[in-house]
């Protein structure tokens, strides 16, 4: 079998690129994911496999044959039909769930709490003038993001990424706040996209120079394994 690269885009039904898509040649198990604009590259030999996977869409298969191009090709992805799937019911909570659910118990009064209707204009301008309405629903947001917050970072994890980068002490700090995790992101990723999406960002980072002030962290970088 001949080495050769396999290149090109990856976009939905709309043409528009998917990014991060998770690229796999599944006799070698080599891994990449595709750029902002839908682009990757990865080595194939006739006969291999290589599968497409991105959050709410259906895996993508394409054979790689002498009859088959693998220059600059597209591959189309669909959404996926969701269907209620088997789960397995667990008789134990994280401390993240367990502390989430204490909170909504704790503050169920704050955050029933809705906005009144705009076509009861009493109710809403007393709404609007009403100091503690405004201060309740500041409350309802703030408390949304440190959920949000929180539930990140039981995904987005220091020795998660210190595993994957060998980066330590301030410059895995610093790596992690420039690099922020979506909360949609992290609710939705699998463990393999999730590390895909970490490994992506860390080598672009090191491309880039690994733009970090020695003088202030006095760090080296060690290279991954």
């Amino acid at each position: 079998m001949v080495a050769q690269t396999l290149t090109g885009r990856v976009v939905d039904e709309k043409n528009t690129p998917l990014y991060p898509v998770t690229v796999v040649n599944v006799s070698t198990q080599q891994t990449t994911i595709t750029s902002k604009d839908g682009l990757f590259s990865i080595p194939v030999k006739d006969g291999q496999q290589v599968t497409f996977s991105f959050i709410g869409y259906d895996v993508t298969e394409y054979i790689v044959s002498a009859g088959t191009p693998t220059q600059n090709i597209k591959i189309n992805m669909h959404p996926l039909s969701y269907r209620l799937n088997e789960f397995v019911l667990r008789p134990k909570y994280t401390p993240y769930q367990i502390d989430s659910i204490e909170k909504q118990r704790i503050y169920a009064p704050a955050l029933s709490r809705t906005h009144s209707s705009v076509m009861s204009p009493v109710s809403f301008v007393a709404e609007r003038l009403s100091g503690r309405s405004k201060q309740i629903f500041r409350f309802q947001k703030s408390l949304t993001q440190w959920e949000n917050s929180r539930f990140i970072d039981t995904r987005y994890t220091r020795p998660l990424v210190q595993q994957l980068t060998n980066l330590s002490g301030d410059t895995l700090g610093y790596f992690m706040s420039i690099h922020p995790m979506e909360y949609d992101f992290a609710r939705a990723a699998t463990e393999l996209e999730l590390k895909m999406w970490i490994r992506y960002n860390y080598r672009t980072w090191r491309e880039k120079g690994s733009p970090i002030d020695s003088s202030i962290f006095n760090l080296s970088i060690e290279k991954p394994e």
